[in-house]
């Protein structure tokens, strides 16, 4: 049935873009208001309410959401407080588990980075009705953007970082890919280049909650494959062999760090989808495609996962053969069990399949694939292991990633959840039965 009046579509989709039936977490009390104040008809205070909206370009169509600052700015405060205490005391508790002396402290980097990536969603909801908060948040993604694109340039002409020469010329051929990847992200501002990505893409093209995230992802994706560039292998083997002994870590360390992850990964993803600014829990569950939790589903999860464990360990050596003949960077199998101190226990394989298939699936499944597809957003799944795998490690990955995703589109996120959890379990028993 069309709307009676233009800016409600939008405003509805504005809530939750293709949930019908969502609504702004206080409709009800703002429509009992109206409706004492007019004269009681069911559509006079929708009407009313939705046509509070104020659309701006590159801004979308939001709602105003003054009603919502007494209940959004003691949430936001309370998060960030908690996530400054967890953070210190994480980084404390790592010091008194083992972990080298000289230690960075790690165990707390995971789950700090999974609330931060949340944090920057409110924030994005917030800009949707702030023009200022759209423009420091462009103004932001350039200014990281040309220092990410600087320093890859410089790192580009050093042979190692243990003599590293500010001094030394750069690759010509990675100069030119550091700018073009610049260009690339900042591309996604122009409004002829969004019209034309939603044609691939599930976006708005005036929303600039839309824009920057591609903006974002088309950064993520560029850096982490230029990395590979000035050594031709993992970053942070590069880095773990210039000073092994700050990214040291204890297993006690890194079990922490995997429930810190899993803990925060859930509030993270509420967040950045706009709860509760502009989703009440019930839309935001259904946004990230928990709405129905059926057992069946579950059950198929969890033999997907105990399949794809399966296949991957006897397939290993064919794909590591397959992919050594491209002549591109491998997974280095002892550095990597160095940097990730596998569980050698039941309990840690299990926190560590929770732990990753919790919140690697809510963020990447249940955030960025609605917005951004299957492939882009398993583009970033995949780009974020690029720091430790090689190659032949991130095409299982990637193709893994398919398959998570055709899982959360057909039958919603808790068996995607179910079947990465459960692939990681298997694996990692694996290899502590081999060892």
């Amino acid at each position: 049935m069309p709307f009676p009046h233009p800016t409600i579509g939008s405003c509805i989709g504005a809530y939750a873009p293709n949930e019908p039936g969502c609504r702004p977490a206080d409709a009800d009390r703002i429509d009992a208001k109206l409706a004492s104040e007019g004269d009681g008809s069911p559509t006079q205070p929708a009407v009313q309410h939705m046509t509070e909206v104020r659309t701006t370009r590159l801004g979308g169509a939001t709602s105003d959401w003054r009603h919502w600052q007494p209940k959004i700015l003691p949430v936001w405060a309370v998060t960030i407080l908690v996530l400054g205490l967890s953070t210190v005391a994480l980084a404390v508790l790592d010091s008194q588990l083992g972990a080298p002396e000289g230690s960075l402290g790690l165990s707390w980097f995971g789950g700090s980075l999974t609330l931060g990536l949340g944090l920057c969603g409110t924030v994005l909801a917030v800009a949707r009705s702030r023009r200022y908060v759209r423009f420091l948040l462009a103004f932001t993604t350039t200014v990281v953007g040309v220092l990410a694109a600087m320093g890859f340039i410089l790192l580009s002409g050093q042979d190692s970082l243990a003599s590293f020469d500010p001094f030394a010329t750069p690759l010509l051929g990675a100069s030119i890919a550091g700018c073009v990847a610049l260009c690339l992200s900042l591309a996604c501002f122009v409004p002829a280049v969004r019209r034309l990505l939603t044609h691939f893409l599930p976006m708005q093209p005036d929303d600039f909650v839309h824009a920057i995230s591609v903006a974002w992802t088309v950064q993520v994706i560029a850096w982490v494959v230029l990395s590979f560039v000035p050594f031709n292998r993992p970053l942070l083997y590069v880095l773990y062999e210039t000073d092994m002994d700050s990214l040291a870590s204890s297993e006690t360390a890194t079990l922490v760090s995997l429930c810190s992850t899993l803990v925060w990964s859930i509030p993270a993803a509420l967040l950045a989808i706009g709860f509760p600014l502009t989703r009440n829990l019930g839309c935001a569950l259904r946004r990230l495609g928990l709405a129905q939790v059926r057992w069946r589903g579950l059950g198929i999860g969890v033999a997907i996962g105990i399949g794809l464990a399966v296949f991957i360990i006897l397939a290993e050596q064919w794909i590591v053969s397959l992919v050594e003949q491209t002549g591109l960077p491998m997974t280095e199998t002892e550095l990597f069990e160095e940097l990730a101190s596998l569980p050698t226990s039941l309990i840690g394989a299990i926190l560590l399949g929770l732990s990753a298939g919790t919140s690697e699936e809510l963020l990447v499944r249940g955030v960025l694939q609605p917005r951004l597809g299957i492939v882009l957003a398993n583009l970033v799944f995949a780009m974020a292991h690029g720091l430790q795998y090689g190659a032949d490690g991130l095409l299982v990955v990637f193709l893994l990633g398919l398959l998570f995703g055709i899982v959360r589109l057909r039958l919603g996120l808790a068996p995607a959840i179910m079947a990465h959890a459960v692939y990681d379990i298997v694996l990692v028993v694996a290899y502590q039965w081999s060892t």
